[in-house]
C-alpha cells in the first residue's frame, strides 16, 4: 500500500494514460474511416475518367462494346453524362457480365467452396456433388447480409450455397468490372430483397451502369488503382 498522496499521484497519472489511450484509439478509428472513404473516392474518380489521362489513340469504347454485342446500337455521345470523357460510354452490368450456377457434377469428391473457407476463416469440407467450380473462377456471394461481396477461387471445387457465378466477358478487363461493382457493394447490401434471409436483387445488379473507358485506359485505371490502394493498406496495417 503507498502513501495516500501517492495513491492520488498513480491515480491522476492512470487517468492521463486513459485518456491518452482513448485519444490514440480514437484517432486510429477517424483514419481508418478517412482510408476507407479515400478508396472509395479513388474507385470514383477512376470510373469516371478523372484518375489518370486520356489517350486520343485508344479505340473508343463504343468499338469495344460492338464486339460484344454486334446488334447493339452503341456510340460514344455522352450528352446524358457530361462528365464522362469523349470516347467512354455507359451500358448495364447485364452487357458485360452474367450470374450463372454452373455445371452440376454427382460422384466426385471435391472441396466445398463456401464463404468460409473462401475467407480463410476454415480449411474446406469436401462433398460428393455439386456444382462444379474452375481454379480461379469468380464467385458473387447472393445470400446474406454481404451480398455483392466476390471472391477468386483458389482451387477447383464445388460451388457454395449462396454463391452465383460471375462471369465476365473477355472484351473486358475483370479486374475494371470487379472496382465498379466494388464502388455499388454499399448500395448492393441495403437494397437486398426477401425477409428470412436477405437476398441480392439481381435487378438492381444487372442495372448498375457502368461507365465503360476504352481497354487500354481500363489497363491504366486498375493500375493506379491498384497503387494507391496497395499504399492505403500499408498505412492500415501500421496503424
Amino acid at each position: 500500500m503507498p502513501p495516500l498522496s501517492e495513491q492520488k499521484r498513480i491515480i491522476a497519472e492512470l487517468e492521463y494514460c486513459f485518456d491518452l489511450i482513448s485519444t490514440i484509439e480514437q484517432s486510429q478509428s477517424d483514419l481508418q474511416d478517412t482510408i476507407k472513404q479515400a478508396k472509395s473516392k479513388i474507385l470514383d474518380l477512376a470510373i469516371h475518367g478523372k484518375l489518370v489521362p486520356q489517350d486520343p489513340n485508344d479505340e473508343p469504347a463504343s468499338e469495344l462494346l460492338k464486339r460484344i454485342n454486334p446488334k447493339a446500337e452503341i456510340t460514344c455521345d455522352n450528352g446524358h453524362y457530361p462528365q464522362l470523357p469523349d470516347s467512354w460510354t455507359i451500358v448495364p452490368m447485364q452487357m458485360l457480365c452474367s450470374l450463372t450456377d454452373g455445371e452440376k457434377l454427382d460422384g466426385k469428391g471435391m472441396p466445398n467452396l463456401d464463404v468460409k473457407y473462401l475467407r480463410g476463416e476454415r480449411d474446406f469440407k469436401t462433398l460428393t456433388n455439386g456444382r462444379y467450380v474452375a481454379a480461379n473462377s469468380l464467385l458473387i456471394l447472393v445470400d446474406g447480409e454481404n451480398s455483392g461481396e466476390v471472391f477468386r477461387t483458389p482451387i477447383e471445387g464445388y460451388q457454395g450455397s449462396t454463391f452465383k457465378q460471375l462471369h465476365i466477358n473477355e472484351n473486358m478487363l475483370a479486374e475494371y468490372i470487379l472496382h465498379v461493382i466494388n464502388l455499388h457493394r454499399k448500395a448492393l447490401r441495403e437494397n437486398k430483397v426477401g425477409s428470412a434471409i436477405p437476398h441480392l436483387d439481381k435487378k438492381l445488379f444487372k442495372a448498375i451502369e457502368v461507365p465503360v473507358p476504352p481497354y487500354d485506359e481500363q489497363v491504366r485505371i486498375v493500375t493506379v488503382i491498384n497503387s494507391m490502394h496497395s499504399k492505403l493498406d500499408a498505412i492500415m496495417e501500421n496503424l
